[in-house]
């Protein structure tokens, strides 16, 4: 799922609103640790003889040598190691050799013991401060980590881990999970001596900001794979991990929802729905939306929705398409409403597929992430319908790629509009009739700071008359001929 789609899933938490949302990457560091483990191995077959022979009475090289049938330099050597083994003990008196009580022990499992020293490898999650398990898959390296798009979570202490915060318990079963199970590793942990290696990784997931309702108080939950964990949220709170990366600063200065009502005015004031209504529609779009998933996912293990053996499944994929249609419907039917932190992203490629005639985008700048190369084709496609589309920046475009790009769309189509505006603390999206949005979220990058959370606050217009005065309000003064 994508970050927004994680959101949308996650948005609902009993007292709390969602705020923001991330991708995020969680600290990880490979260890390499120099440790002594005892390793456990069948017995040598001439020693596991030698043995037996040895406990039916044959205690003595020359004896051992006429019952085996092996030459006594090599018994000589074999009764030599048994005993240095201490598994034999062999008399100086020449009245041969006797087992010990390990030598029994040894004989009776059929495999031996030795300590030895070796490196042993395993992941360490930062966070929860103990040895864990994941796939390769499941790992970024620090270069594949955009700070203009992730969040790095830092641990609190922010150094790795010493050879004393390794409990060998953990150690162990990581490890043990990791060779496929205990007979599989086939040795005993006894000791960590020293950390001879720390590699620092990153593990994927998406970051959820909620903010509890009629106070400050934060929380940050983290879904990894799909699904919440509890333990990276409490480890991180614990830690002081919100307020140490400056999250709840950056949260309580930003813009907030009472102040972007008072740029609407008042009369798109008395226009938006009370919370029960807007939380009960919203609702049933989340539960519509998740059953649409759903009956995809089961189309697709059948084959694909157009396989003809999916033909019970393609119905339950178009009865839970028209269930969706249905209640983002009646969704629509409020004239303005506030808007989720998700839904900022998926209003801007909702306006980048309808748009027919006038699109107005205004962002702080251009980020990379968001106006890609599947974004500027987008946007000619849009061009080429004769629409018009005015983008207004509050920093100077720039000479980086995506400014290069737009210019030169510029020049191709005179109907394409960049300008520098930099008043107003706010953003706007305009899409032909159908809606605008005004929210304290740029709609194309924000490259001036590093990615960090934020108290995302936004409102929907979403009737003609609405989103006519307002495009007149942002847009350029020519634009009401539009």
């Amino acid at each position: 799922m994508s970050a927004e789609d994680v959101a949308r899933r996650f948005e609902r938490r009993p007292g709390y609103e969602l705020i923001d949302y991330a991708p995020v990457a969680l600290p990880i560091y490979r260890l390499t640790v120099d440790a002594v483990t005892m390793a456990h191995r069948e017995i040598p077959p001439i020693k596991e003889f030698v043995m037996r022979s040895i406990a039916t009475g044959f205690d003595t090289a020359p004896e051992v040598s006429g019952f085996l049938g092996l030459d006594e330099g090599t018994l000589e050597a074999t009764f030599n190691q048994l005993q240095d083994d201490r598994y034999v003990s062999i008399l100086e008196d020449g009245g041969g050799a006797r087992l010990l009580d390990r030598g029994r022990e040894v004989l009776a499992k059929a495999r031996e013991s030795s300590p030895q020293d070796e490196m042993l490898v395993f992941l360490y999650d930062r966070l929860l401060r103990k040895p864990i398990r994941l796939a390769v898959e499941q790992l970024l390296a620090p270069i594949n980590v955009d700070p203009q798009q992730v969040i790095e979570i830092r641990p609190y202490p922010a150094e790795g881990p010493e050879i004393g915060e390794l409990l060998l318990p953990d150690v162990l079963h990581v490890l043990e999970r990791q060779a496929g199970g205990p007979a599989a590793f086939g040795r005993d942990l006894l000791r960590l001596k020293r950390i001879v290696r720390r590699v620092r990784l990153y593990r994927p997931a998406v970051g959820l900001v909620y903010k509890k309702i009629r106070s400050s108080d934060i929380q940050i939950a983290f879904i990894v794979d799909d699904a919440r964990h509890e333990g990276l949220e409490h480890a991180f709170a614990i830690g002081g991990g919100p307020k140490k990366m400056g999250f709840v600063r950056s949260i309580n200065e930003s813009s907030t929802a009472a102040e972007l009502r008072r740029y609407l005015g008042p009369e798109v004031q008395r226009l938006l729905p009370d919370t029960s209504s807007l939380d009960q529609k919203r609702l049933a779009v989340s539960i519509a939306r998740l059953k649409h998933q759903a009956a995809l996912g089961r189309a697709e293990r059948r084959g694909g929705i157009n396989a003809p053996e999916a033909a019970e499944e393609r119905k339950a994929v178009e009865s839970a398409s028209l269930a969706l249609s249905e209640a983002e419907a009646e969704l629509r039917t409020f004239p303005a409403r506030p808007v989720l932190p998700f839904e900022v992203a998926e209003l801007l490629d909702d306006a980048l597929n309808r748009c027919q005639s006038l699109l107005i985008i205004s962002s702080r700048d251009l980020g990379k992430s968001v106006v890609d190369r599947r974004f500027l084709g987008r946007i000619e496609g849009i061009l080429k319908r004769r629409a018009r589309v005015v983008i207004s920046l509050m920093e100077a475009p720039g000479t980086q790629g995506p400014a290069i790009e737009l210019e030169r769309l510029r020049q191709a189509y005179p109907q394409l509009e960049l300008s520098s505006n930099k008043r107003g603390a706010f953003h706007h999206l305009v899409c032909d009739h159908l809606f605008a949005v005004i929210c304290n979220r740029p709609f194309l990058g924000n490259q001036g700071k590093v990615r960090n959370f934020s108290h995302v606050s936004g409102y929907l217009l979403q009737t003609p008359e609405l989103v006519r005065t307002f495009a007149k309000r942002v847009g350029p003064r020519d634009i009401g001929r539009t």
